[in-house]
């Protein structure tokens, strides 16, 4: 059987991972930054990373449920997976020209200006760090947090997957503490938990969540003038525009054709009652 908590649960076990890996990963960073601020920066952002999952691991180990189905790592076709990368870079491209487009009403405060030092490789130590971090590790907890324990829960609690896929990539935005990129992390978030649901699995939305932070760190590190073909007047070039917008929506028709709806767990047991419910591929 599978055991699915409450969500009153589910949230307060979220919660109290990002308070225990924002606290820690702050206080750590405030003391002990040392001389490399970027290799100490990622030392402790990836202890926050690991903190976020600790209540939510807890909970599952302390009641041997499989981690497989509880953090939904169940395997995926080759062929879905590749097929999100063309989806993925469209996106990406059309969720790039929307933050320039919001940054022109909202500007970042000089306060943010420090984040792309704080990420900046300089060498092959904070190579590895960096890329490490931002697009293996972070990913990756964060969509078997997000998409694999508290969507899933939100499934079969609600009833409803688009309410849970809401609802999980509104949690994903805030959980970033970033107003200004809030609406870009949701929509990237509504995406990567559609895609969950239809696999049933965090496999496919990592690779898409990788792929948006690895081209984010990569053009953190192109110098300005080396990016002329891709920008136009402060914007995304138009043509590349239309290029990316035909690449997300025949990229998503070609990975909905050949990704069928992943068959979900048929009962599970609802935490606390013990009361066994039947959820069908069409709930």
């Amino acid at each position: 059987m599978k055991i699915i908590p409450r969500i009153g649960l589910a949230i307060s076990l979220l919660a109290l991972g990002v308070l225990l890996g924002v606290l820690i990963s702050s206080v750590g960073l405030l003391i002990f930054s040392g001389n490399n601020l970027v290799v100490s920066s990622c030392l402790f952002m990836l202890v926050g990373e690991i903190l976020f999952l600790v209540p939510a691991l807890s909970w599952i180990i302390g009641r041997k449920i499989d981690l497989v189905s509880a953090f939904r790592l169940n395997p995926v076709r080759l062929n879905s997976t590749l097929a999100i990368i063309p989806f993925g870079l469209g996106l990406i491209i059309l969720l790039d020209e929307l933050d320039r487009i919001i940054q022109m009403v909202f500007p970042l405060p000089p306060s943010f200006a420090i984040l792309p030092e704080i990420l900046r490789i300089t060498d092959w130590l904070s190579g590895i760090m960096v890329i490490g971090l931002m697009v293996f590790i972070a990913p990756l907890i964060e969509e078997i947090l997000v998409r694999g324990f508290f969507q899933r829960i939100l499934e079969y609690r609600l009833k409803d997957a688009t309410k849970a896929v809401c609802y999980s990539a509104l949690v994903f935005a805030i959980i970033h503490f970033n107003p200004w990129w809030m609406i870009q992390i949701l929509i990237v978030g509504f995406f990567l938990g559609y895609i969950a649901w239809r696999t049933n699995s965090v496999w496919i939305s990592f690779v898409l969540h990788a792929m948006n932070n690895g081209i984010a760190v990569w053009l953190a590190h192109q110098p300005e003038e080396s990016l002329g073909w891709y920008e136009f007047n402060g914007h995304v070039n138009p043509y590349i525009l239309i290029f990316a917008t035909l690449l997300t929506i025949f990229g998503l028709k070609y990975f909905i054709n050949i990704t069928p709806i992943k068959e979900k767990d048929i009962m599970v047991v609802l935490d606390e009652k013990k009361e066994i419910i039947e959820k069908s591929d069409s709930e």
